[in-house]
């Protein structure tokens, strides 16, 4: 992460898209990451369960 520049307050128009975008990618990750770990806690879940039942 970079620091923020007193003396550069304002964003261009570019600048602010790319830094959007970088948002919007950030965000995509984290919510693939957090389904990905619901769905392996769901599965873990469902074999343990399944295995005590036996």
């Amino acid at each position: 992460m970079s620091e923020i520049d007193p003396k550069n307050t304002a964003m261009s128009p570019e600048e602010q898209k790319a830094y959007q975008a970088k948002q919007k990618q950030r965000a995509a990750i984290m919510a693939g990451l957090l389904f990905f770990l619901v769905v392996l806690f769901y599965l873990i879940t469902f074999v343990k369960i399944n295995s005590s039942i036996s």
